[in-house]
């Protein structure tokens, strides 16, 4: 990303710091620490970070299954901005819950208009925090064991109270 993609999105946004968040942050990554990369390590409370930053990027090559720090952004209500990788295992469409992008001209084109567009930010914003919260949620997980193990009538809202 730092090498291929931001260059691409500061000549649009000259003034953008990439924030990089994690735990056991390897010596490769600090050392790119500059006047637009701030590797900050592992950060006990994200909130202040999610709610200051303007565009979610997971530029990931590989993994599989749910990607947790894309779902945690969802719900701060970041828009994401990921590659075909990085958007696996949630159900998340491109242009209706995130923004896709498998080259670094794409991406950092896709960076750029959600950077820009409020309109779009604010749609894709709705929609994935909304399809998080109706196949994510306590209530959705809870609808689906119910459904896996559902208990006889007689025992139903017991626990409930």
């Amino acid at each position: 990303f730092v090498d291929q993609i931001l260059p691409l999105v500061i000549t649009a946004i000259p003034d953008i710091v990439f924030y990089i968040i994690g735990s056991n942050m390897p010596l490769s990554i600090k050392s790119l620490c500059s006047k637009h990369v701030e590797p900050l390590g592992y950060i006990a409370d994200v909130q202040p970070y999610f709610s200051s930053c303007r565009v979610f990027v997971a530029p990931l090559r590989y993994g599989a299954g749910m990607k947790g720090k894309i779902g945690q952004s969802i719900a701060y209500g970041l828009p994401v901005v990921t590659t075909t990788i990085g958007a696996e295992g949630m159900g998340l469409v491109d242009g209706q819950h995130m923004l896709l992008a498998d080259t670094p001209g794409a991406f950092a084109d896709a960076v750029s208009r959600l950077y820009f567009e409020s309109d779009l930010w604010h749609r894709l914003s709705a929609n994935a925090l909304g399809h998080l919260q109706k196949h994510y949620s306590m209530a959705a997980t809870q609808r689906r064991l119910d459904a896996i193990f559902p208990l006889p009538e007689a025992v139903r809202g017991i626990n409930a109270a």
